[in-house]
């Protein structure tokens, strides 16, 4: 939406917003070791909303889940994500829609970050 991100009236200066169902892949190239973030659903939501949030890792040639948040809902405190991602050649994040359609989700990946080995 071009705005800062904010969850419980908290901003954030890090981070990706994405409305659902959407995906994004980043190449890795094994030099990372984790990926982190908090996942919630915006304050721009008004409290509407609901997605699950996931985490595909690429490794070897599969692309096998390494994290699933089950439903987030608008007004709901954010959730840590925390997945390995040694040796992994990619990565992809992933919003898809829970109740109502995509109606609302505006979805929020919180501090993401990858450390390196």
């Amino acid at each position: 939406l071009g705005g800062p991100l904010v969850v419980g009236r908290k901003r954030y200066l890090k981070g990706l917003g994405m409305h659902s169902a959407g995906r994004v892949s980043y190449r890795l190239d094994g030099k990372y070791q984790r990926f982190e973030a908090a996942v919630a659903i915006d304050d721009a939501a008004e409290g509407r909303g609901s997605v699950a949030f996931g985490v595909y890792v690429l490794r070897d040639g599969k692309l096998n889940e390494a994290y699933k948040s089950g439903i987030v809902r608008g007004g709901e405190a954010p959730q840590r994500a925390n997945v390995d991602v040694a040796g992994a050649q990619g990565i992809t994040l992933v919003v898809d829609y829970a109740e109502r359609g995509d109606e609302m989700d505006r979805a929020d990946w919180l501090d993401a970050r990858l450390t390196k080995k």
